[in-house]
């Protein structure tokens, strides 16, 4: 039930977006002080599925991942990386967490004018993962 950790094992682990935010990945907000580029996830729903004699022993999460940076080009790039590192993984347990598969749904591109000197970028990408739950 924390597909948090597998987001962030899955992450931090994957070569290219390390090299673009480190460690800089963060669940639901980010420190104030956080240096560009940096990755904010967050779980939006969850659908599990039930069975007549007990709980779900698999949920389909949705999950938004979001990078920022001070460029266009800056958050397209390890927006880039980002799908590539997350989209249909299959069996695997990640941060302790089993997965069974993942999608990517799409993504929305946001800019925000009012933060930082001069706005900042921001890549909004959807996710479905699909997570086993122990029994």
């Amino acid at each position: 039930m924390e597909i948090g950790k597998a987001i962030y094992n899955i992450l931090v682990n994957d070569t290219n977006v390390y090299a673009k935010v480190d460690s800089r990945i963060f669940p639901n907000v980010a420190p104030q002080t956080t240096v560009f580029p940096f990755i904010i996830y967050d779980v939006t729903g969850a659908d599990p599925s039930d069975t007549k004699d007990g709980v779900s022993t698999l949920d389909t999460n949705d999950i938004m991942i979001s990078c920022y940076g001070v460029t266009y080009s800056q958050a397209s790039i390890l927006a880039q990386y980002i799908r590539i590192a997350m989209d249909r993984i299959n069996n695997g347990t990640y941060g302790g967490e089993q997965i069974q598969s993942s999608q990517f749904q799409g993504y929305n591109d946001i800019f925000d004018s009012t933060s930082g000197d001069s706005g900042i970028y921001r890549k909004a990408l959807d996710f479905q993962i699909r997570q086993i739950n122990p029994t």
